[in-house]
């Protein structure tokens, strides 16, 4: 009997546990859409490390505010940087407006839907999908953002760990 008391108690913690590192750390997602192909591709499922900082150059998944549905894009400006858009590239300069970070072009239909975002806030980043023909620039709050892929587990002939 004592051993029927053991094994329920230690099948109990192992739920807690996986819960909590499930809902706390470590989440599955399924890539919706091509827009960071070739890295990732529709139907590919990750992992999201949900305490992981992120910095420019990160892949993020994050909740869209109009969809409320989840994106997977790449930070491209900071809180508190600038973003411009002149003659088709989009410019990323410090908090001053002096010093250009990063300068990528954008092409296509994309250049006109694009507005010249400015000062981005202190509560906010800038995200760009890899591929120029796929949706969703734009400004992210950063507590929509749930976290940074750490490995693909599917499909098995791509299973490997990301590093960001």
């Amino acid at each position: 009997m004592a051993r029927v008391g053991l094994f329920i108690k230690i099948f109990i913690f192992a739920i807690f546990i996986s819960t909590v590192v499930r809902y706390m750390v470590i989440q599955p997602y399924i890539v919706s859409d091509d827009a960071m192909a070739p890295i990732f591709r529709s139907g590919d499922v990750l992992l999201i490390n949900r305490l992981a900082d992120f910095r420019r150059d990160s892949t993020i998944v994050f909740r869209d505010d109009k969809t409320q549905k989840r994106s997977l894009r790449r930070i491209i400006a900071l809180p508190e940087e600038r973003i411009s858009v002149n003659d088709g590239i989009v410019s990323v300069t410090n908090k001053d407006g002096d010093s250009v970070i990063k300068e990528l072009p954008l092409f296509g239909t994309v250049m006109l839907t694009l507005p010249g975002v400015g000062k981005i806030d202190a509560q906010e980043v800038f995200v760009m999908p890899d591929r120029a023909t796929q949706e969703f620039y734009g400004l992210v709050d950063v507590r929509h953002i749930i976290g940074v892929p750490i490995m693909r587990i599917y499909p098995l002939s791509r299973v490997t760990f990301l590093n960001q």
